[in-house]
């Protein structure tokens, strides 16, 4: 086995080869996808548990303001 490293993009579900390795590659191959960290969306709420927001006067609801009571 051999190993061939590019970069491209995927259109249409499709992986387009660098014509530099039409003649090297035929035959059955085993695709790898690694995507770029910055290139993936991430949930809002995982984004938020991951980089909480800091704020310096934040003081909790208490558990009665939480569900209206007084």
């Amino acid at each position: 086995m051999s190993v061939i490293e590019f970069q491209t993009y995927i259109e249409h579900g499709a992986i387009e080869l660098p014509k530099e390795y039409h003649d090297r590659i035929k035959g059955r191959v085993r695709v790898i996808i690694l995507t770029d960290n910055d290139e993936d969306e991430e949930d809002m709420v995982e984004f938020l548990l991951n980089h909480p927001y800091q704020v310096d006067s934040f003081t909790p609801l208490t558990r009665d303001e939480i569900y209206g009571r007084r």
